[in-house]
């Protein structure tokens, strides 16, 4: 009888350990998935205002020129040419802005 008592016990506990991992597993994988969200929010926002303000220099809207990162440089190809942008380190200016490139009929 105390054989069997040991061995529902330790099933009993197997189980239980069994869902704590699993409840650890996918709490891991939440908190994993709320970063990557607010990492992927952040770069948005980060985006939103780069076009923002160089809409605003260029005078422009923000659908008539695309913004390209090549070695760490931002490159702003517009209608009106193309231009080097650096940003602020929280993008909320911009502290150079140089033309590179004339239109493309000049």
């Amino acid at each position: 009888m105390k054989e069997a008592e040991k061995n529902i016990l330790g099933l009993g506990f197997s189980i239980f350990m069994l869902i704590v991992v699993v409840l650890i597993g996918v709490y891991t994988v939440y908190k994993f998935d709320e970063k990557m969200d607010m990492k992927k929010s952040e770069k948005i926002k980060e985006e939103s205002m780069r076009y923002k303000l160089v809409s605003e220099k260029l005078n422009e809207s923000k659908d008539s020129f695309y913004i390209d990162i090549k070695e760490d440089k931002y490159i702003v190809i517009s209608e009106k040419g193309e231009y080097i942008a650096d940003f602020n380190e929280d993008y909320s200016k911009i502290k150079h802005f140089v033309k590179v490139r004339p239109k493309k009929n000049e």
